[in-house]
């Protein structure tokens, strides 16, 4: 044997020793940092259960079964945890008889395998505790997932992955599917979570994927819904090599879904004030000096009052006779009935508002002679429109802040869009 085959064999040996002892790296890194998320899941458990995929120990109660009764089933009243005494906070659903924690408390009691020692979590501002070891906040703040209103899955990836990598396992969902579920995804070079967006130019280890259980247009989620969103993180996982929470049960999902439905339902209240003319039809032109005159602006055939720093929708006015307000056409309109609308729930400040919108339709009243009146076509009294104001703008949005859910805030936004 030749030196030049001796000395191929030598570099083959060293080449083989390299690669095993990187592969022996690479799985005490990967056991560490299983460890670091998850220190006592073989001690809890007491088996060999699926780290990422353990059951969720803390489920909702069942909903009310309905029976043949004409009058609808009783409901559980959900509640919200709210972090300061003027409910502006928006949080999480619990259970009746449950104890009043502070929102961190609340959130360990969810994550029951994570056992954080004394000391390694401060609270964060927005009402998060913080990583003791990056300063990053440990969960997303409530305005881009909230347990209250989404079901929440949280991964942990080895690398960093780009957003549209993320995104890609959404392309092929139905079009409900794609409205509820969203990515969202700690941004580490700017130390803040953001939803994930095609214009996402950040790489992502840690994310969040949460599925929102109702939305005004569909109605709750069912079965489908989530087992497609537990379809996504199982492709995720397997993709990206990542450790998750445990998925949560699929009926106590289901129940809470089917409880904020209703509380929802409950809630979901539009006001109209009618404007019918006394003699002759109103004008366009004039409708729209009023309108403009008011704050209003042109939008979608229909005048529209928002908020100038917010840009919030907060009273609507469009035509009662169904034809849609168009600019080219205002000066030939000729219409007998408005309607200024307002919508309870997405309306910050509502007492307030609906008080403006009152005012703006006196205006349109006294300067086209026109009269307020019911849906039954009977004048309004001052006494009247002020009940309204009390049974229906403000007891609901009072209910709304008592559950910790801001009226007008993005959270209400996105369960009455």
């Amino acid at each position: 044997m030749n030196e030049l085959q001796i000395g191929v064999f030598a570099l083959g040996g060293v080449l083989i020793a390299g690669v095993l002892a990187y592969n022996k790296w690479q799985e005490i890194r990967h056991r560490k940092m299983a460890e670091r998320m998850f220190p006592s899941t073989r001690a809890e458990s007491g088996d060999s259960a699926d780290v990422l995929f353990r059951r969720n120990a803390r489920a909702a109660s069942p909903a009310p079964e309905d029976d043949d009764a004409p009058t609808p089933p009783e409901r559980r009243e959900p509640r919200f945890f709210a972090a300061s005494p003027t409910a502006q906070a928006e949080d999480g659903f619990a259970e009746e008889d449950e104890p009043e924690d502070t929102p961190a408390e609340d959130e360990e009691e969810d994550r029951e395998d994570e056992a954080p020692a004394p000391g390694a979590a401060d609270e964060g501002e927005d009402g998060n505790a913080a990583d003791a070891r990056s300063g990053f906040p440990a969960e997303p703040p409530r305005e881009l997932l909230w347990s209250g209103i989404d079901v929440i899955a949280a991964l942990e990836l080895v690398e960093p992955a780009p957003a549209e990598e993320m995104l890609a396992f959404l392309q092929d969902m139905p079009p409900r599917s794609q409205k509820l579920l969203r990515w969202v995804g700690l941004n580490e070079a700017q130390g803040k979570w953001e939803l994930l967006t095609p214009e996402c130019r950040a790489a992502y280890r840690r994310l969040r994927l949460g599925l929102q259980l109702t939305d005004r247009e569909s109605g709750p989620v069912g079965a489908a819904e989530f087992a497609l969103f537990t379809r996504v993180v199982r492709q995720a996982a397997k993709a990206h090599m990542v450790v998750a929470e445990p998925l949560p049960d699929r009926q106590a999902t289901l129940d809470q879904a089917q409880q904020l439905e209703q509380f929802c339902y409950e809630s979901d209240i539009q006001i109209g004030v009618n404007l019918v003319s006394r003699e002759s039809p109103f004008p366009g032109t004039k409708i729209r000096a009023l309108a403009e005159a008011s704050g209003m602006t042109l939008e979608n055939g229909l005048y529209a009052r928002r908020e100038e720093k917010t840009n919030v929708l907060l009273f609507s006015l469009q035509n009662a006779e169904g034809r849609a307000f168009v600019a080219d056409e205002l000066k030939s309109l000729r219409s007998n009935g408005l309607v200024f609308l307002l919508d309870v729930p997405v309306t910050p400040h509502g007492q307030y508002v609906y008080r403006q919108m009152i005012d703006t339709a006196r205006r349109f009243a006294d300067t086209l002679d026109g009269i307020l009146i019911d849906d039954r076509r009977q004048p309004l009294s001052e006494a009247q429109l002020a009940q309204i104001c009390q049974n229906y703008v403000a007891s609901i949005q009072k209910r709304m802040e008592e559950a910790g859910l801001t009226p007008g805030g993005a959270l209400a936004r996105r369960l009455f869009r």
